[in-house]
């Protein structure tokens, strides 16, 4: 029987990508301040890098916008910490007030824990579930797929794994962690997810796929089981 329902909080309770608009406007305005603008073209430059590779996107922008290296640190902290404005998407808000009579609700999120505090309380998700997990806490070691982040979202909510799903967009840090960890897994494949497209790892299947998440409540209706995969469609 499912008891509690957790949730991966970036690209699947809403698309990461507004909050990276915004961190990349933030530091477009500081370098236009030092000279390097206008901030609209960096901006649209920033983002175009990021769509690129989201990987060390400002180390790859001082080669690409002719500034020193050693203003990235600097600028990093723009980003994180820029004043940032989150709406939950409205299938997510209704989700949420649906599943919330019936199962303990949690999150699992990634990221340095003061930025992923941040986008939460922008979103308006403190207090709406029963716990948050914030894998920093934990140690840089204990990010997903680690299990120890999965357990103990389940201690806190006083249920063991197998009670337990976990819904998250990554098939590696949230679909393999989730069911090493001992419980199950649905996959998100957003239109607006990362990465969507990446396969799921072979010994890592999810019991379903949806591509929304007011699909969610459709799957948790089927008494699934392990042995369960099917595509919401």
């Amino acid at each position: 029987m499912i008891r509690a329902v957790l949730f991966d909080l970036d690209d699947t309770l809403y698309p990461e990508i507004d909050y990276y608009r915004q961190g990349f406007a933030a530091v477009a305005e500081e370098l236009a301040r030092r000279g390097i603008g206008p901030a609209e073209d960096v901006r649209h430059t920033l983002e175009r890098l990021h769509l690129a590779d989201r990987e060390a996107v400002l180390d790859r922008a001082s080669g690409v916008l002719g500034f020193p290296r050693d203003w990235v640190p600097d600028l990093l902290d723009r980003f994180r910490s820029c004043q940032i404005r989150l709406r939950l998407p409205p299938e997510t808000d209704a989700l949420l007030h649906e599943l919330c009579p019936f199962y303990r609700l949690g999150i699992v999120t990634d990221g340095h824990a003061e930025v992923q505090e941040r986008k939460l309380t922008a979103l308006g998700l403190i207090g709406r579930v029963d716990t948050v997990v914030l894998c920093d806490r934990l140690g840089r070691r204990h990010w997903k797929p680690d299990s120890l982040p999965f357990r103990t979202a389940c201690r806190n909510l006083k249920v063991r794994p197998h009670e337990a799903i976990f819904v998250g967009d990554h098939p590696d840090r949230d679909i393999f962690g989730a069911i090493q960890a001992g419980l199950g897994a649905v996959r998100v494949r957003s239109r607006w997810g990362w990465f969507r497209d990446r396969p799921n790892l072979p010994q890592a299947q999810p019991w379903a796929e949806i591509e929304r998440l007011d699909q969610l409540p459709e799957v948790l209706r089927s008494a699934i089981t392990p042995m369960f995969l099917e595509t919401v469609r």
